[in-house]
Protein backbone atom coordinates (compact mmCIF):
# COMPACT_ATOMS: atom_id res chain seq x y z
CA UNK A 1 0.00 0.00 0.00
CA UNK A 2 1.48 3.31 -1.01
CA UNK A 3 2.11 5.39 2.39
CA UNK A 4 0.73 8.47 0.52
CA UNK A 5 -2.68 6.85 -0.05
CA UNK A 6 -5.53 8.41 1.87
CA UNK A 7 -8.85 7.19 2.23
CA UNK A 8 -12.16 8.45 3.30
CA UNK A 9 -13.24 8.07 6.50
CA UNK A 10 -17.09 6.58 5.72
CA UNK A 11 -14.86 4.55 3.60
CA UNK A 12 -12.65 2.93 5.73
CA UNK A 13 -14.23 2.59 8.96
CA UNK A 14 -16.82 -0.28 7.70
CA UNK A 15 -13.64 -1.97 7.53
CA UNK A 16 -11.76 -1.21 10.28
CA UNK A 17 -14.98 -2.08 12.11
CA UNK A 18 -14.82 -5.81 10.73
CA UNK A 19 -10.66 -6.60 11.15
CA UNK A 20 -11.80 -5.16 14.94
CA UNK A 21 -14.56 -7.35 15.37
CA UNK A 22 -13.00 -10.15 13.69
CA UNK A 23 -9.94 -10.22 16.31
CA UNK A 24 -7.48 -7.94 14.61
CA UNK A 25 -6.24 -4.99 15.49
CA UNK A 26 -6.14 -1.84 13.33
CA UNK A 27 -3.40 1.23 13.39
CA UNK A 28 -4.96 4.69 12.51
CA UNK A 29 -3.38 7.85 12.17
CA UNK A 30 -4.37 10.68 14.53
CA UNK A 31 -6.01 13.59 13.37
CA UNK A 32 -7.46 16.88 15.35
CA UNK A 33 -5.91 18.27 18.32
CA UNK A 34 -8.24 17.09 20.94
CA UNK A 35 -6.13 14.21 22.63
CA UNK A 36 -2.74 16.93 22.87
CA UNK A 37 -0.23 16.06 24.10
CA UNK A 38 -0.85 12.64 24.37
CA UNK A 39 -1.39 12.07 21.18
CA UNK A 40 -0.62 14.14 18.33
CA UNK A 41 -1.99 15.71 15.24
CA UNK A 42 -1.05 13.64 12.26
CA UNK A 43 2.37 12.66 14.14
CA UNK A 44 1.11 9.67 16.50
CA UNK A 45 -0.79 6.60 15.22
CA UNK A 46 -2.76 3.93 18.10
CA UNK A 47 -2.84 0.70 17.64
CA UNK A 48 -7.40 -0.27 17.93
CA UNK A 49 -8.26 -3.70 19.41
CA UNK A 50 -12.07 -4.38 20.15
CA UNK A 51 -13.77 -3.85 23.57
CA UNK A 52 -13.98 -7.53 24.08
CA UNK A 53 -10.32 -7.64 23.54
CA UNK A 54 -9.37 -4.77 26.14
CA UNK A 55 -12.25 -3.76 28.18
CA UNK A 56 -13.21 -0.15 27.93
CA UNK A 57 -12.50 1.30 31.47
CA UNK A 58 -11.84 4.77 32.91
CA UNK A 59 -8.79 6.69 31.56
CA UNK A 60 -9.17 3.99 27.92
CA UNK A 61 -8.84 5.84 24.54
CA UNK A 62 -11.63 4.57 22.96
CA UNK A 63 -12.66 5.48 19.07
CA UNK A 64 -16.29 6.10 19.39
CA UNK A 65 -18.89 6.54 16.07
CA UNK A 66 -21.32 9.32 17.62
CA UNK A 67 -24.84 9.54 16.83
CA UNK A 68 -24.23 12.14 14.22
CA UNK A 69 -21.89 9.53 12.50
CA UNK A 70 -18.57 11.35 13.13
CA UNK A 71 -15.91 9.62 14.76
CA UNK A 72 -14.27 11.09 17.73
CA UNK A 73 -10.99 9.15 19.49
CA UNK A 74 -11.40 10.10 23.38
CA UNK A 75 -10.41 9.19 26.98
CA UNK A 76 -13.30 7.71 28.96
CA UNK A 77 -13.79 9.78 32.38
CA UNK A 78 -16.10 8.56 33.92
CA UNK A 79 -18.15 4.98 34.09
CA UNK A 80 -21.81 5.73 34.98
CA UNK A 81 -23.40 2.37 34.14
CA UNK A 82 -23.26 -0.65 32.16
CA UNK A 83 -24.44 1.37 29.06
CA UNK A 84 -22.61 4.59 29.29
CA UNK A 85 -19.44 6.50 30.43
CA UNK A 86 -18.23 10.27 30.06
CA UNK A 87 -15.70 10.86 28.19
CA UNK A 88 -13.58 13.93 26.45
CA UNK A 89 -10.41 15.04 24.75
CA UNK A 90 -7.11 15.57 26.71
CA UNK A 91 -7.20 19.14 25.14
CA UNK A 92 -10.65 19.80 26.19
CA UNK A 93 -12.50 21.07 28.83
CA UNK A 94 -16.07 19.69 27.77
CA UNK A 95 -17.32 16.60 28.23
CA UNK A 96 -19.95 13.75 26.54
CA UNK A 97 -22.20 11.29 27.49
CA UNK A 98 -21.18 8.17 25.38
CA UNK A 99 -22.76 4.43 24.98
CA UNK A 100 -20.38 1.66 25.34
CA UNK A 101 -22.84 0.29 21.88
CA UNK A 102 -21.02 3.21 20.32
CA UNK A 103 -17.23 1.80 21.08
CA UNK A 104 -15.56 0.40 17.61
CA UNK A 105 -11.90 0.29 19.43
CA UNK A 106 -10.10 0.40 22.26
CA UNK A 107 -6.74 1.95 22.24
CA UNK A 108 -4.04 -0.94 23.23
CA UNK A 109 -1.08 0.77 22.06
CA UNK A 110 0.18 4.31 20.30
CA UNK A 111 3.18 4.99 18.05
CA UNK A 112 5.70 8.07 18.85
CA UNK A 113 7.86 8.78 16.59
CA UNK A 114 8.08 5.60 15.49
CA UNK A 115 8.44 3.87 18.53
CA UNK A 116 5.12 1.24 19.71
CA UNK A 117 4.50 2.46 23.11
CA UNK A 118 1.82 0.00 25.35
CA UNK A 119 -1.13 1.43 26.83
CA UNK A 120 0.11 -0.73 29.88
CA UNK A 121 3.88 0.42 29.96
CA UNK A 122 4.27 1.90 33.59
CA UNK A 123 5.46 4.95 32.36
CA UNK A 124 2.68 6.10 29.86
CA UNK A 125 0.38 4.93 32.92
CA UNK A 126 2.11 7.34 35.65
CA UNK A 127 1.64 10.07 32.76
CA UNK A 128 -1.74 9.41 32.38
CA UNK A 129 -2.62 9.62 35.50
CA UNK A 130 -0.59 12.94 36.33
CA UNK A 131 -2.56 14.38 33.13
CA UNK A 132 -6.33 13.37 34.29
CA UNK A 133 -5.08 14.68 37.88
CA UNK A 134 -4.15 18.14 35.89
CA UNK A 135 -7.34 18.41 34.25
CA UNK A 136 -8.70 21.33 36.30
CA UNK A 137 -5.44 23.27 35.70
CA UNK A 138 -4.93 21.98 32.20
CA UNK A 139 -6.23 25.53 30.76
CA UNK A 140 -3.55 27.26 32.76
CA UNK A 141 -0.96 24.70 31.07
CA UNK A 142 -1.85 25.28 27.61
CA UNK A 143 -1.94 29.20 28.46
CA UNK A 144 1.14 29.33 29.66
CA UNK A 145 2.86 27.12 26.98
CA UNK A 146 1.35 29.13 24.22
CA UNK A 147 2.80 32.69 26.43
CA UNK A 148 6.14 30.67 26.81
CA UNK A 149 6.43 29.51 22.87
CA UNK A 150 5.50 33.34 21.67
CA UNK A 151 7.99 34.75 24.02
CA UNK A 152 10.46 32.45 22.43
CA UNK A 153 10.07 33.19 19.07
CA UNK A 154 9.80 36.98 19.60
CA UNK A 155 13.40 36.58 20.97
CA UNK A 156 14.21 34.37 18.23
CA UNK A 157 12.93 37.00 15.43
Amino acid sequence: MNKNTSYNEKDIVPIMEEVIKSGGSCKLRVTGYSMNPTLRHLKDSVVLVSPQKRKPLKNEIVFIKRDSGKHVLHRIRKIIDNDCFIMNGDAQQWTEVVRFDQVIGVVESFYRDEKLISCDNKKYKIYMRLWVLLKPIRPLIFKSRNLIKKIIKKRCD
